[in-house]
């Protein structure tokens, strides 16, 4: 049993969905603020590209007490499978982990089905699309002087994805963002009175930070040109003095384009998810074959992607600019105090690809 601390019926929902997110690592941000109090929810949550594939079948919270009291979910008794357009099929395990061993074909076609707790869904058929090489991603400089000069982002440099759209088709593309950087600290701890940092061990150990907003375009008035796409906005602060950033660009079918842009303007002109939540959008293409009425949660995605990494150097010179240096807590004074690097969704001991020390 778990507590949060509620403040609000708004405030508490927005606590359960980064539950979820946490639980469930869903790409598609759904927020609770509107379902009604203690219904639950079946989530369909499912990823093909080139590369792997991904299932999820879990459940919504199943109850929530004024107080702010919570139960995780007992994912339903499920099975998965993606059938072609030539009848093979894929099974996949449905706690979302990520299949390494299944490669979608560009122009291929597929349909997802589930059996959970004795119901049966299935998907729209969706073929993958092609997704145009990411050409560059480039940062351009600017400061936002409707900020407070002390807000971190106030001097800052804005990323953007370039590509060459594909002509004569209609293209719908997504993109996603992930940072790392060298973790000093794994732990805090109170010496003397004062909370104080612990030194990784191992010392290879890498913070992970994810995008947490949705980010899409269509090539409509656009086919066949360039294009260059604001992704993520970064502050011109140390450390790091090399920033590091891999970009995915992907290229999604209009089923979900039309659900992610629903999400997005929701939230396109707030900082997080969680500042203003969106109205809950349930699944686009999953649907209970007995029972078409049934409210789900998650999307069946099928894409192709593209990936690039760039540094931004934190010590260069900008006219007018000074870079902000972040400020941390002091180190313990115990030489052989040491915190594990525990792998986990947000720390690595595995190096990022493209790492530059």
């Amino acid at each position: 049993m778990f507590k949060l601390i509620v403040m609000n019926k708004t405030l508490l929902y927005t606590a359960i969905l980064l539950l979820i997110a946490g639980i469930y690592n869903c790409q598609y941000p759904v927020d609770n603020s509107s379902l009604p109090e203690l219904k639950k929810f079946i989530v369909i949550d499912a990823k093909l590209t080139e590369k792997y594939g991904k299932v999820l079948v879990n459940y919504t919270l199943t109850g929530v007490t004024s107080q702010g009291d919570y139960e995780t979910p007992v994912p339903p008794d499920a099975t998965a499978y993606v059938v072609d357009s030539h009848g093979n099929r894929t099974d996949f395990a449905t706690d979302g982990t990520a299949d390494s061993t299944f490669h979608g074909i560009i122009g291929e076609t597929y349909q997802l089905h589930v059996e959970a707790d004795g119901k049966t869904y299935e998907s729209k058929a969706e073929t993958m699309p092609a997704c145009p090489e990411l050409d560059s991603l480039f940062a351009v400089y600017s400061r936002e002087t409707s900020r407070d000069p002390d807000d971190l982002l106030y001097d800052g440099f804005d990323v953007y994805a370039q590509f060459a759209d594909i002509p004569g088709q209609e293209n719908y593309y997504q993109w996603d963002w992930v940072h790392y950087g060298r973790r000093a600290s794994c732990a805090i701890v109170v010496e003397n009175g004062q909370e104080v940092l612990v030194p990784c061990t191992p010392y290879d150990c890498w913070g992970i930070t994810y995008n947490d907003r949705v980010i899409v375009q269509s090539d409509n008035l656009r086919d066949g040109q360039a294009i260059a796409k604001k992704v993520v906005r970064v502050p011109f602060a140390m450390p790091p003095k090399k920033y590091y950033l891999r970009v995915e660009q992907r290229a999604v079918t209009a089923s979900v384009y039309a659900y992610l842009k629903s999400i997005e303007t929701q939230t396109q002109n707030v900082g997080t998810l969680f500042d203003i939540p969106a109205q809950t959008r349930f699944n686009p293409n999953v649907f209970n074959i007995n029972d078409p009425s049934e409210q789900i949660l998650g999307a069946f995605s099928v894409f192709s992607y593209r990936r690039k990494i760039i540094y931004i150097d934190m010590q260069q010179t900008i006219p007018g600019a000074k870079v902000k240096v972040i400020k941390s807590l002091p180190f313990t004074s115990n030489p052989l105090a040491q915190a594990p690097c525990t792998e986990g969704r947000y720390q690595t001991q595995k190096k990022p690809e493209g790492w530059e020390d």
